[in-house]
């Protein structure tokens, strides 16, 4: 099978850096677009932005002291190294959230519409970012990631799911329209994140029917190092026997998987269809 690349996930410095651009990317969507207009971002970091408008709390502290019962949660249920590595995210997020607490001011910018979609953005792209790397910023994601593992529950799910709650906090501290304008922002995050997290890791299952499945089935194995399964199936019309090819690639293989079909038989039939999870050697798993 093909080697999965995961030097975002086994290299220190690679993941370090990734996590590090994520946290900055997110923290500049929370404190330049999303405070400004007195919206709330998903999660810790929105509840803690809603503390901050009460009490004007540094935003980095108090998502610090959210943070300390749901780790505590975590360790109970989640692998240890994941958790280790969201401790020093979450420090790291906080410091960067707080320092970066009037990075508003740099940006002249008074159109709510504009500063929930932008902000909900930079929040899924920061948020999809550390993912990658197989960790979280802690907070719900903790929660997020326990759901996942043992109902398999989707992060964007139980991130839109979670975040409702907050909406609601916002829509009684700030009104209808601001909290109304927040779940676009948490919606646009939640999208973003599940694109970012699975960028080049989208796999796909292809059923091949063909008179030349041999050939087309020993140059997928070759040329593209992927698994082959041949089902036995018998034409509903013609009753002829036929192998239907079956195996699961990645989206950005599916081009040379047609090119293969094609060059035995112009008359193949291709059927690719989305799959939301797949574990095993030649893959990377979906941790999140």
């Amino acid at each position: 099978m093909s080697k999965v690349n995961t030097m975002e996930q086994d290299n220190i410095y690679v993941r370090y850096t990734i996590i590090i651009v994520g946290i900055t990317i997110m923290s500049i969507g929370v404190n330049g677009f999303l405070r400004q207009a007195h919206l709330l971002s998903g999660g810790v970091a929105g509840l803690s932005t809603g503390v901050n408008y009460l009490t004007n709390m540094n935003v980095g502290v108090v998502t610090f002291l959210i943070n300390i019962p749901l780790f505590i949660l975590g360790f109970i249920y989640l692998e240890k190294d994941f958790l280790i590595t969201s401790i020093i995210n979450m420090v790291l997020f906080s410091f960067i959230l707080g320092i970066t607490q009037n990075v508003g001011d740099m940006i002249p910018l008074d159109d709510v519409l504009l500063q929930s979609v932008y902000g909900g953005i930079l929040c899924g792209i920061g948020n999809g970012l550390v993912f990658r790397t197989k960790s979280s910023l802690g907070g719900t994601d903790i929660i997020g990631a326990i759901l996942k593992n043992k109902l398999n529950v989707a992060m964007k799910n139980t991130a839109f799911a979670t975040n409702l709650a907050i909406v609601l906090v916002g829509s009684l501290l700030f009104g209808l329209n601001l909290a109304l304008y927040t779940l676009i922002s948490m919606f646009l995050n939640a999208q973003v994140m599940s694109y970012i997290k699975d960028a080049l890791n989208d796999e796909k299952a292809v059923m091949l029917f063909s008179n030349s499945s041999e050939q087309i089935a020993s140059e997928i194995m070759e040329k593209l190092v992927r698994g082959v399964t041949f089902l036995e199936a018998e034409g509903g019309y013609t009753h002829e026997k036929k192998k239907i090819i079956y195996c699961v690639v990645l989206s950005r293989e599916i081009p040379k998987i047609k090119e293969i079909a094609y060059k035995y038989d112009q008359k193949a039939f291709i059927s690719v269809n989305d799959i939301n999870e797949v574990k095993g050697k030649g893959f990377k798993e979906k941790f999140l």
